[in-house]
């Protein structure tokens, strides 16, 4: 499960909020922003909130009142970025070997798991500028997913892709979420994204939560 109760301030409001994930993917909506992007920002370890307190599986990554924070490394969560971020000078085999090695694990095998997974396999040797949208997608999750991560994060991971690519992605993604089994906050502007992908969504506006 996942705790998250923060209060950031932000340039024109104070981001204030309050939820739980639970067993289940989180779709978090709103207009541009609204603060969305700085939750999981938040989360993962990449920003500090002013105040509040951040649990992830029973462990404590933040807390403004226990002065507790745990580095981004440590917090064993998968970030998928809306650029996919991949690295441009390493293969794509390369690119899901550092989710491993960043996981202090030497474990090469698991990288194997996921290009097959995935359906990788063919481009290992080739770079992201060499492959398409959907397979960088597919990178980034694979990515992602190496560190072994407790709870991973969904930062509009589809918005760069055709039609006819997100829908075969779609399809994809609901078979990972019956593998991995993991807790996922995504967000997107995309309701019929939201209504497909998702187990519940919540509104942000100006900072603050609606159910």
């Amino acid at each position: 499960m996942i705790k998250v109760n923060i209060l950031k301030k932000l340039n024109y409001y104070n981001l204030d909020v309050n939820f739980s994930v639970d067993k289940e993917m989180l779709v978090i909506q709103g207009p541009s922003g609204a603060g969305k992007t700085t939750i999981l920002d938040c989360i993962v370890g990449i920003k500090s909130p002013d105040e509040g307190k951040i649990v992830i599986n029973k462990n404590i990554v933040f807390s403004s009142v226990k002065k507790t924070y745990i580095p981004i490394k440590n917090r064993n969560v998968g970030y998928v970025f809306q650029n996919y971020a991949l690295f441009p000078h390493m293969t794509v085999k390369d690119n899901i070997k550092f989710g491993i090695k960043s996981n202090g694990s030497a474990d090469i095998s698991y990288s194997d798991y996921l290009s097959e997974t995935f359906q990788l396999k063919h481009l290992e040797n080739r770079y992201p500028s060499q492959i398409s949208g959907g397979e960088k997608q597919r990178v980034a999750l694979a990515r992602a997913l190496a560190t072994k991560p407790k709870l991973l994060l969904l930062d509009e991971p589809f918005s760069a892709l055709d039609n006819e690519t997100r829908n075969t992605i779609y399809k994809e993604f609901i078979e990972f979420k019956k593998i991995w089994k993991i807790d996922i906050i995504m967000i997107t502007h995309n309701d019929e994204e939201a209504k497909l992908l998702g187990d519940r969504i919540i509104r942000l506006d100006k900072g603050i939560l609606n159910n």
